[in-house]
């Protein structure tokens, strides 16, 4: 993510347990590059008109 931005998403407390109890790990936030968070709300790209 070298000379971008990211997208940071605060989670709630909610989105923290689940997370944790999914994983077994602690997090505070999501962090994705605007490509990653692209790729995940339209997976496989754009289609040409």
């Amino acid at each position: 993510m070298a000379g971008k931005t990211p997208f940071r998403m605060n989670l709630t407390p909610e989105q923290q347990a689940a997370i944790r109890k999914a994983t077994g790990k602690n997090a505070e936030a999501l962090e994705l590059s605007v490509e990653e968070l692209e790729e995940r709300i339209a997976p496989g790209g754009v289609l040409p008109e």
